[in-house]
């Protein structure tokens, strides 16, 4: 397994466990789920599934079409992009709930990284997936 497939893996079982702690949290202390709903939400869709398609996506989908990942620095800049990305915005989400003002611009920024994160696998998949020209 490619070293930016297992990081995502990885990273997705971490986001996995952070999204059950915040969600437990929830239920005990419930004023906080205006400020960590959303936050919540997204590490559980952005963090545990999205990058799990992510790793088990650069994994399998080349093996498949018997072809190689076309670029392993796009993976490895993905990796990095998504992660910091879905922390940045995480973190913004609280700090904009509570305290607002360039948090939200922040926030919009850190969100605009996790759309190219995704663009960046849909175009490295697609892209390994299209037969190669001879």
């Amino acid at each position: 397994m490619d070293k930016y497939a297992k990081a995502f893996v990885k990273a997705s079982l971490v986001y996995l466990g952070i999204g059950v702690v915040m969600g437990i949290e929830m239920l005990i202390w419930p004023d906080v789920r205006y400020t960590h709903g959303r936050v919540h939400g997204h590490l559980l869709l952005l963090g545990f599934m999205a990058m799990m398609v992510y790793g088990v996506g650069y994994h399998i989908l080349p093996r498949f079409m018997g072809r190689p990942v076309y670029s392993h620095r796009l993976g490895n800049a993905q990796v990095w992009l998504a992660n910091i990305t879905l922390i940045g915005l995480s973190v913004s989400w609280i700090l904009e709930a509570s305290r607002g003002g360039m948090w939200h611009l922040l926030a919009i920024l850190f969100g605009l990284g996790q759309g190219v994160s995704i663009f960046l696998f849909i175009f490295n998949m697609w892209k390994s997936m299209t037969p190669q020209k001879n």
